[in-house]
């Protein structure tokens, strides 16, 4: 996805979606085809607004990989401006709701394993694959006292090693109680940890300098204790983070949540994301499209990279950001693009103008050298907008543009486009209407010149 041309806009990113190639997911489908295929139209049904993806599975690339060609080969999920491979890992750090007692022991609970996240640049899967996953080798001792490899599992991590090891795992415990285990690939998931040094060592590659973030999850962190043990490998991992990943049942959850962190002076650039186990249909919260984060930023990495820079300005968590709300509450206040051509009856052999350029609706800066066509697209679109001040254009004048003598203006036209659709067009040798509604306030350089000269000379300030 390249820099959009009107610049930054408000976007819904949702950066922790699970596919049907999940280890772990709730999609429905006779097969894993028809899985896809419904979660594919899922993601294409999508609000207008959601245009970034962090397509999000456990430990393996292979359902980015399949998403990233049904988009990139196949045509597929057209409304999305920018997928994002993210691998969850599970760390080697456990947590729990626990209580500490007075006696100084801690309250039963059920214990879980911290998550983490890491966000790659949209590259190859087979780098990932090849120079990240392949550098994790977890081992495990599952027998007491082997001198062999019997009962020990080190090895890269794949579907067929991870269900070896489940293997392993059921067939390690006592024979009554096999039968409670899940399927092998399950089992061996559910156990598979890895310690945040090899996840950050794996990473120290000049392939991914640059091209990677880290999320902690805010559930499972937010579970592990704040005690005189552990308190400094808790602000650790979420410390050592870019982004903190939550699951909000709306947004006062999420403010709550993140007021929290804080409180607790812990990095607090939280992110709201669905963590879709299931299609938009379900009442699971953890369904698609049920994300509240909106960002300010080209649909690229860079543009999340910067996001993160500027948290503050940059990321919004509800319904819709204000000014969006504002655009839309007032689409014929705010233009939406500009046009400069000639009319189609134009003998004009010159180029000249040829502009079709979106704006912003935000604030917009003409830069450029001198004699670049500043002060000229600046006319313009005041021309267009029917401006009370026209008679402090410089370059629509007789002495340049409108010079009598070559008659350049009356070979061309200037539009504004409106958010509401409509376009106000003017000929560029022609002043707005005494009668017009003036839509465009225009200060140009040498109105600003006269009125601090007659401020300097001790004039009125009425005019400012």
């Amino acid at each position: 996805m390249t820099n959009d041309p009107a610049g930054s806009t408000w976007k819904k990113w949702d950066l922790h979606v699970h596919t049907p190639s999940s280890v772990v997911h709730n999609y429905p489908g006779a097969s894993q085809d028809d899985a896809w295929e419904a979660f594919l139209q899922d993601l294409e049904a999508l609000p207008p607004e959601f245009k970034a993806i962090g397509i999000n599975d456990y430990i393996f690339i292979d359902g980015y990989e399949r998403a990233r060609k049904a988009k990139s080969e196949h045509g597929r999920l057209k409304n999305i401006d920018l997928l994002l491979p993210v691998i969850e890992l599970r760390l080697d750090k456990f947590a729990g709701v626990v209580k500490k007692e007075k006696d100084g022991t801690y309250s039963q609970s059920g214990w879980n394993r911290i998550n983490l996240h890491v966000i790659f640049d949209a590259m190859d899967s087979e780098v990932i694959q090849q120079q990240f996953l392949n550098s994790l080798t977890p081992s495990y001792q599952l027998i007491p006292d082997s001198s062999d490899w019997k009962g020990k599992w080190k090895g890269v991590i794949t579907r067929d090693s991870l269900s070896e090891l489940g293997k392993m795992i059921v067939e390690s415990a006592p024979a009554d109680k096999q039968g409670d285990y899940a399927p092998h690939l399950q089992e061996g998931f559910n156990n598979l940890c890895v310690s945040l040094e090899k996840v950050l060592e794996a990473l120290d590659k000049h392939y991914f300098a640059g091209k990677y973030l880290i999320a902690v999850g805010k559930t499972e962190w937010d579970n592990l204790k704040w005690d005189d043990q552990s308190i400094a490998e808790k602000r650790n991992i979420i410390n050592q983070a870019d982004l903190v990943f939550t699951a909000s049942a709306n947004p006062a959850a999420y403010d709550a949540a993140r007021k929290k962190l804080s409180e607790s002076n812990v990095k607090a650039t939280l992110l709201d994301c669905s963590d879709a186990h299931a299609p938009s249909s379900s009442e699971n919260k953890d369904r698609v499209g049920n994300c509240f984060t909106w960002i300010k930023a080209d649909a690229t990495f860079d543009g999340l990279v910067q996001a993160i820079t500027e948290f503050e300005d940059r990321v919004f968590i509800g319904d819709a950001p204000s000014k969006r709300l504002l655009v839309e509450a007032n689409r014929t206040k705010y233009a939406s693009k500009i046009r400069i051509g000639r009319k189609a009856s134009s003998t004009l052999a010159d180029t000249w103008f040829n502009v079709d350029m979106p704006l912003s609706h935000d604030l917009v800066a003409i830069i450029g050298n001198k004699g670049s066509g500043k002060s000229a697209m600046a006319d313009i679109a005041a021309l267009a907008g029917d401006t009370k001040n026209f008679k402090s254009f410089s370059f629509l004048k007789d002495t340049r543009f409108r010079n009598p003598r070559n008659k350049l203006a009356q070979h061309f036209l200037g539009a504004l486009g409106w958010h509401d659709g409509t376009e106000s067009e003017r000929q560029l040798d022609q002043d707005p209407s005494e009668t017009s509604v003036e839509r465009v306030k225009y200060l140009p350089q040498s109105y600003l010149e006269t009125l601090c000269n007659e401020l300097g000379d001790g004039g009125s300030a009425s005019h400012v």
